[in-house]
């Protein structure tokens, strides 16, 4: 059986209701090795989960088309000071990121929310580069970064349970499941 069959099989499973743990027990050991077995259990969006935090997902996909707005405008203006070829650019690099992630979201990809993290938190120290000149307004753009990334993060953790920061939960070096 090749992986995308494993795949198939294994959305099948979750979706007909069984437990998370049978299925690692019943698939483990196979040709697909247990690390990524376990990671696909715990990516995998469960629909309940998924309706009963609708509300949080709405909310931060307007947050991440609003960052999508802003990025098109500033990306507008910083490339319009460069020259016509980098406005164009920097303005759809500034829109396309925010919205490769608003369809990550839309979508309950658990690699979105980890890459959205990682991203943000690696660009957090340059955040404060303009703040001798105006330290009230890096403080607050910082400090909406930061909730932003932690609003992800939190809404990481509802959807997807059974992941951890970067990959699967492990306990004792056994892999667990919340169902």
């Amino acid at each position: 059986m090749d992986k995308k069959e494993s795949k198939r099989q294994l959305v099948a499973m979750l979706e007909s209701g069984r437990s998370k743990t049978e299925i690692f027990k019943t698939l483990s050991g196979g040709e697909i090795k247990d690390r990524v077995l376990a990671y696909w259990i715990g990516a995998y969006a469960d629909p309940a989960l998924c309706q009963r935090h609708s509300g949080k997902i709405k909310t931060l996909l307007f947050l991440t088309i609003a960052q999508a707005l802003l990025g098109a405008v500033f990306g507008f203006f910083l490339g319009s000071m460069i020259g016509p070829g980098a406005t164009v650019f920097f303005t759809l690099f500034a829109a396309g990121v925010p919205l490769l992630f608003a369809w990550g979201f839309y979508k309950n990809v658990a690699q979105a929310y980890t890459i959205y993290v990682i991203l943000s938190l690696s660009q957090f120290p340059r955040m404060f580069q303009g703040f001798e000149e105006d330290p009230l307004l890096t403080l607050i753009g910082a400090a909406i970064s930061l909730g932003m990334v932690f609003f992800v993060a939190y809404l990481k953790t509802l959807l997807f349970p059974d992941l951890g920061f970067l990959g699967s939960k492990k306990v004792k070096g056994r892999y667990v499941f919340s169902s």
